[in-house]
């Protein structure tokens, strides 16, 4: 533990960087601000009992939660290539990493290796998005033959503490196609909802696999009556990649960069409180 005689003014622009993300939550996107906002509660309950403790601050914990902050706008892409796990394994291995002694050589290394994690992944899903509309445009589907059910099927699993989750998805020929049942936008509405009033009929169907595991739907023709077209799948992935892009981009200038000048001026206290 190390005192610090805190700054009033440095604890008021720390809770004003707190509360201003959710005035933008149309650029941000709902999803980064409700794991925004449960980060925001943790940390404050760890800080004010850090606060409270003898009237010290842990600093060594204190500026780690500074730093969780500054990695947050990477949720939406680590979730959109990886899944969401991916990245609280990498947020528990970078405070592994960068709470070792920084004087070893090769430790200074890893914790550039730690770093390039977070500068790689904008510049893979780039790549991954270009790719995928590359093979719809060059027509480098896989193509299935299938009959259409009658309604979409479902699974369930614990997706938190006494939770479960229950996910939906178009079976067509072996082949699952993830949908949100709940979802407006067309892709999910058309899979989840209009295929249907075609139950019984046979579809041949044009698809391509995402991070070479998830089937994404391309085109789909029933009765030689195109249903869903590549042109809508390509016009999808532009919307779904400007709004990742979007809310990438007003992250790391609502969040990231106001809790990294906040943490290096915790720095700047600790040197001076040392």
């Amino acid at each position: 533990m190390v005192e610090i005689k805190e700054n009033p003014l440095f604890f008021l622009v720390l809770l004003f960087a707190a509360i201003t993300p959710f005035c933008f939550y149309s650029l941000l996107g709902l999803e980064t601000l409700f794991v925004f906002g449960m980060m925001t509660l943790c940390s404050s309950l760890a800080l004010l009992s850090l606060f409270l403790s003898n009237g010290n601050l842990d600093v060594f914990a204190f500026k780690w939660i500074l730093l969780l902050f500054v990695t947050m706008p990477y949720v939406d892409m680590v979730h959109e290539m990886w899944g969401r796990s991916w990245f609280f394994i990498y947020w528990g291995v970078a405070f592994f990493v960068y709470g070792l002694n920084g004087s070893i050589y090769w430790v200074k290394w890893l914790k550039i290796c730690v770093l390039s994690v977070l500068l790689f992944v904008p510049i893979a899903l780039y790549f991954e998005y270009t790719t995928e509309k590359q093979d719809i445009i060059a027509n480098r589907t896989q193509t299935l033959s299938g009959s259409i059910p009658e309604s979409p099927s479902s699974f369930t699993k614990p997706c938190g503490k006494g939770r479960r989750c229950t996910f939906y998805f178009l079976d067509l020929a072996g082949v699952k196609f993830n949908c949100d049942l709940h979802s407006k936008k067309a892709m999910d509405k058309f899979i989840c909802q209009d295929i249907y009033q075609h139950a019984g009929k046979t579809a041949t169907a044009q698809y391509i696999l995402e991070n070479q595991k998830e089937a994404r739907l391309v085109s789909l023709r029933v009765d030689n009556q195109i249903l869903w077209s590549p042109e809508q799948t390509l016009a999808w992935y532009q919307q779904r990649e400007q709004t990742l892009w979007r809310e990438f981009g007003a992250g790391l200038l609502l969040i990231s960069l106001p809790f990294l000048l906040l943490f290096a001026w915790a720095r700047k206290l600790t040197f001076q409180a040392a």
